[in-house]
């Protein structure tokens, strides 16, 4: 029987393949769903090394870790998603910085001007590329219009993922192909009733035009979810994902010798109560010692427990 061929291809613009090799594993994927960024039946791909994040593929999309990161969860928020239909941009091409824009002006739309929209954005800023086809917000200002966006996130490449389009709402909705250039100003010419809508964001004060991890976007779970007693983190960070694939280290007690002096116990030997027969160790201390020894590799990682289909390395 003839193959179909592949519904995915690379476009071969990352120009340095060794700092963008996918570190984000199978256990940084369960770590991902615990954190609730994607709705129960959103199917992720699982880790493969050899996957690049300019893949161009109409059956899955390419999202880095970072945005979920700061809070953000699927479905994004109609001003967020609007960017990206407008400039036609890919969620991996975009740099951290677009996304800390975004969160904040997010915000502002929600709570204080709610007229605000994607298309004002081009009176303050450019898209401007910085290699690879992956864009940045330049600023036209020497006072950019969000304050504390440029940070610098090491390793932000390396960690992304793969969603089936059809698992998530509007999946199939977003581009397919990487852009190599966009011009924000054509998108969305500059006018004067835009350029007002700014000016009012300049008026806020510093502090809601500033980034912060802590901001709270619509597109993050509602007030009443929020006020909720939290069974898992809101965020999860970046530096610590790394951390989660490897097995945890159990440090263990020596035994105790056995006395072979006739001399009485000491206060200090008193003190240690010898174990009655009858005394059962606590069921949280088993649980946990029998996760660290059967602690997931990533050959062996339970796909199923994690909404995954694993079939002959193929996702389905």
């Amino acid at each position: 029987m003839r193959k179909s061929k592949r519904a995915e291809s690379e476009q071969n613009l990352l120009k340095d393949l060794g700092k963008e090799v996918c570190s984000f594993d199978n256990a940084d994927i369960s770590a991902l769903r615990a954190s609730d960024a994607f709705p129960p039946g959103a199917i992720i791909r699982p880790f493969d090394r050899n996957i690049r994040s300019d893949v161009s593929s109409k059956e899955s999309i390419c999202f880095f870790a970072y945005p979920f990161s700061i809070g953000l969860r699927y479905h994004l928020s109609d001003f967020i998603v609007r960017f990206y239909h407008l400039t036609g941009l890919s969620f991996a091409q975009t740099m951290p910085m677009v996304w800390r824009v975004l969160v904040v002006l997010d915000q502002i739309m929600t709570h204080h001007i709610p007229d605000l929209c994607i298309e004002d954005l081009p009176i303050a800023y450019r898209l401007r590329s910085h290699g690879s086809s992956r864009f940045f917000l330049f600023s036209t200002s020497k006072n950019p219009l969000v304050l504390k966006a440029t940070k610098n996130e090491d390793e932000w490449k390396r960690k992304f993922f793969f969603v089936k389009r059809e698992s998530i709402d509007k999946g199939v909705d977003f581009p397919v192909k990487w852009l190599t250039t966009a011009n924000f100003k054509e998108l969305a010419p500059p006018s004067a009733e835009l350029e007002q809508r700014i000016n009012a964001v300049y008026q806020l004060p510093e502090s809601e035009r500033t980034f912060s991890l802590f901001f709270t976007s619509s597109s993050q779970k509602s007030s009443s979810d929020m006020s909720a007693p939290a069974k898992i983190p809101e965020v999860f960070d970046l530096e610590e994902l790394d951390n989660y694939s490897g097995p945890v280290a159990v440090k263990k007690e020596p035994s105790p010798k056995p006395a072979t002096s006739s001399k009485p116990a000491s206060s200090k030997d008193a003190a240690i109560p010898k174990p009655s027969p009858a005394t059962k160790p606590r069921a949280s201390s088993v649980r946990k010692r029998k996760e660290t020894d059967s602690h997931a590799t990533p050959d062996a990682f339970p796909y199923e427990n994690h909404g995954f289909v694993e079939s002959s390395g193929h996702w389905r």
